[in-house]
């Protein structure tokens, strides 16, 4: 059977429900859930400014504040709550502090800050406290 193209300017057919064979009983099938596209989250990236970017490279080249080595130090935010941490959302960025990094053998003291390894929670936010206001005192920051 030869089949010609549709020609333009013309529209389909259109069938009715009945023609379908819908006949308004439901089938199992009706029931079942669609597949739909998942909902993309929207993501509110918080963006850094280059003041704090600024502040957190010149955080980052000082010696450790709990061991004092050199050359190890990345910026350790405090994890206090009156420094503005909450749930998902880091301490402001003035409540920073160097703290060096892990290295091949040895637990650095950002990993041992942050679970409390070595001390109490009460003991830590003194310790975050005293070593915010070092990081400031050295850097020139006043309070």
């Amino acid at each position: 059977m030869k089949r010609s193209a549709i020609k333009p300017g013309t529209k389909p057919m259109r069938r009715s429900p009945m023609s379908r064979g819908m006949t308004g009983l439901l089938s199992r099938d009706s029931f079942k859930r669609s597949k739909k596209k998942p909902k993309q989250l929207k993501t509110h990236a918080k963006v850094t400014k280059a003041i704090e970017l600024a502040h957190y490279r010149r955080v980052a080249t000082l010696p450790c504040v709990r061991c004092g080595i050199e050359g190890f130090s990345q910026v350790a935010h405090s994890n206090r709550y009156q420094d503005g941490k909450g749930a998902g959302k880091k301490a402001h960025y003035l409540a920073t502090f160097p703290l060096c990094c892990m290295r091949p053998g040895i637990v650095g003291c950002h990993f041992e800050h942050d679970q409390c390894i070595g001390g109490s929670r009460q003991e830590m936010d003194r310790r975050t406290a005293d070593y915010i206001d070092d990081t400031h005192r050295r850097l020139g920051i006043p309070k």
